[in-house]
């Protein structure tokens, strides 16, 4: 186990990384949202296109891990609710704890 400890932790790293990154892309998505619906869109133009191009950004970062959950999701009737990052989220959490369980032998 000795061997395969640094690859866990990276697999660890990379995890952490890709769950901050869905965090902050949802958070962005619903500051653009909220700032679409208000006048914020035409006082502020700078400002709001700074926040599309952040939110593309990231929409880039998490399209490839998303996109599995949306296919799946896309069966079922969610009232145009996106439930693709928390299905993502709970994926990265459970692989974590499986990992975890490998990692430390009883």
């Amino acid at each position: 186990m000795r061997i395969a400890a640094p690859f866990i932790e990276v697999i660890f790293m990379a995890l952490s990384i890709i769950q901050w990154i869905v965090f902050g892309w949802v958070i962005l998505s619903w500051l653009l949202f909220f700032a679409s619906q208000t006048s914020f869109r035409w006082r502020y133009r700078g400002a709001y296109q700074l926040l599309e191009q952040l939110n593309d950004i990231f929409t880039r970062m998490t399209w490839p891990f998303l996109r599995p959950f949306r296919r799946l999701m896309r069966r079922v009737d969610t009232a145009g609710i996106d439930w693709s990052p928390i299905l993502l989220l709970l994926a990265i959490y459970l692989i974590r704890r499986l990992l975890a369980v490998i990692l430390i032998p009883v």
